[in-house]
């Protein structure tokens, strides 16, 4: 089968200008969002805008599939339209005056500034990158019930290929546009422990007007939190409260191997986890191999209830406060699950193991 390596909406991007026309901070200005879409079926529609750390939420009544939103906004900012049950989710950015959002509910448009016109193009082209995704991985659904496993895998081995090509999307776009506030927002959302090397260059590519908005700080921010944090590092010191009340401190693990492990009752993934580290706990902690479950829940009783279904039996801290957990917070965490390994003299040695690599790393450890 013959993969397609570009789209028409790509070239139209790679064609536009690096710079679009913007307004860095300064006082809020107003912005209205008027939408039709026909075949919404719902009373009521949501949108989201902000920066990162600072995201709005509001509804808008639907008559006839036309809504419209007012707000106020001090530089454009990445933005979400959604119906309650998710099947219409767009996508978008919010700017000072006039956003328009037309069409059906499955092909919408978006029309306003130059910000807007841009961050359009780019999602178009991600969008229809996704939908090329989705077609292989069903096509090879298909012809593995089939029976031809063989094509099943070559076109598995195509889905993944593109689904990883969203990336380079994005990071093509950052990269040819460096003074676009699109380009901090696509920055900070790629930016992880993982790949801050890589993305050390297109942060210093910035323009320091984007630099200096409020999404470039949060970017810097970010940026800075995720130096001090790279493997080779001392682990930052901290202190939280166990399941049982003691105050636990990362100083408890002195001369120890420690796994920091960053979960939440309602996250899927830690969860399905929990086996193997159960599992690593009983082969190699008698060898010195410890793991410290730090909660990003924000009731006690489900966290209390997940602790006993699982059947982890190492300690467990929280300070029940979610997202805002002050641990999660200064180790950067934005996603669970998350994990940290710690060497016996403080330094973090690895980060994200799971499953079989996490298996491999203790092995490697303790030969």
């Amino acid at each position: 089968m013959t993969i397609r390596k570009s789209t028409a909406l790509g070239l139209l991007i790679a064609a536009s200008v690096s710079t679009v026309a913007w307004k860095q901070g300064g006082r809020p200005e107003s912005f209205t969002v008027n939408g039709n879409l026909s075949g919404y079926k719902d009373s009521i529609v949501f949108l989201t805008y902000g920066t990162f750390d600072d995201t709005k939420i509001d509804s808008a009544k639907v008559t006839d599939g036309k809504f419209t939103f007012k707000g106020k906004v001090e530089e454009p900012v990445q933005g979400m339209l959604f119906s309650r049950d998710y099947r219409v989710r767009l996508d978008l950015f919010v700017d000072k005056g006039a956003v328009s959002i037309n069409g059906s509910t499955d092909n919408i448009k978006v029309c306003g500034s130059d910000v807007v016109n841009d961050y359009a193009l780019l999602n178009q082209e991600i969008m229809a990158n996704r939908k090329w995704v989705n077609g292989l991985f069903t096509e090879a659904w298909n012809v593995k019930k089939a029976g031809d496993t063989v094509k099943a895998k070559m076109l598995e081995a195509d889905g993944n290929k593109y689904y990883t090509y969203e990336y380079e999307i994005r990071k093509n776009y950052i990269k040819a546009h460096p003074g676009s506030p699109i380009s901090a927002r696509e920055l900070l959302m790629y930016v992880n422990n993982k790949t801050l090397t890589e993305c050390l260059p297109m942060y210093e590519g910035l323009d320091a007007t984007v630099k200096s908005s409020l999404q470039g700080q949060e970017l810097t921010r970010r940026m800075e939190l995720l130096k001090k944090l790279k493997t080779g590092n001392k682990a930052l010191p901290f202190a939280q409260t166990a399941v049982d009340g003691k105050t636990i401190t990362l100083e408890n693990y002195k001369g120890k191997y420690v796994l920091l492990e960053f979960w939440a009752s309602w996250c899927g993934p830690c969860r399905a986890e929990n086996p193997n580290l159960r599992k690593q706990v009983d082969i190699f902690g008698p060898k010195g191999f410890n793991v410290l479950g730090i909660s990003l829940d924000k009731t006690r009783d489900p966290w209390i209830k997940a602790i006993e279904k699982d059947g982890l039996t190492w300690t467990q801290v929280s300070d029940l406060k979610g997202w805002n957990n002050q641990v999660a917070v200064a180790y950067g965490v934005k996603a669970v699950p998350a994990n940290f390994l710690i060497d016996p003299s403080g330094n973090i040695i690895a980060q994200d193991l799971r499953g079989e690599v996490l298996n491999e790393k203790l092995k490697e450890i303790f030969k």
